[in-house]
């Protein structure tokens, strides 16, 4: 067994440790962190599912949502909100409570970005998406020494809107430019597995 098939078995075993006491969160950062050694660890993917589909969670989720959305508005862009909402509940990754993700953004430009997704968040919209990406990548070409924090202010953006595969698209560049950043490792495994399994999150209508 080499050392990354090492590290994996580890992290699944704690995993299935957690799973056992009914210590979900933790649960659930272990199997995001095996994703992010290896995305396409069915194990782990398979243990998130089980994870997000306990009773309490899920009525849990179910409550919030008819508190705080309409639930007579079936609209595409209101079932996004609620993929958001719920990934902001319940995202493991402690790095969003940070302090510079709390200020405006790192430059100008990224305002009209930011505009642009709360308008599609809300209202949808979408037809203006391919503009705040433009928006975005002038940016990183205007300001390349502040080309990472950008990134992260992006993809904190995308991801609390909802648009995980946006987000997904500028950690996967981030990841070929510093491979080494374990930060922006473990979010993409976040949004990858968000992206590709939200239909199995059976509290959103």
């Amino acid at each position: 067994m080499n050392s990354l098939q090492h590290d994996i078995a580890r992290l699944i075993k704690q995993a299935d440790h957690f799973i056992m006491h009914h210590d979900w969160d933790e649960a659930a950062t272990r199997c995001y962190q095996v994703l992010a050694l290896d995305p396409d660890n069915v194990n782990a993917q398979l243990k998130l599912t089980s994870i997000y589909l306990q009773r309490e969670l899920v009525e849990d989720m179910r409550l919030t949502l008819q508190r705080l959305f309409d639930p007579d508005d079936a609209s595409p862009h209101q079932h996004r909100r609620m993929l958001a909402f719920s990934y902001r509940v319940l995202t493991r990754w402690r790095g969003w409570l940070r302090d510079d993700f709390e200020q405006r953004p790192p430059v100008d430009e990224l305002e009209e970005v930011e505009r642009i997704l709360s308008r599609a968040y809300v209202r949808g919209g979408d037809a203006e998406l391919q503009r705040a990406w433009g928006r975005y990548i002038e940016a990183c070409a205007r300001h390349p020494r502040a080309k990472y924090t950008i990134q992260w202010w992006v993809v904190k953006l995308y991801a609390e809107h909802g648009f995980f595969a946006d987000a997904a698209e500028v950690l996967t560049e981030m990841r070929a430019a510093c491979p080494e950043d374990e930060d922006a490792r473990y979010v993409l495994a976040e949004v990858r597995w968000w992206r590709d399994h939200s239909d199995t999150l059976i509290w959103l209508p």
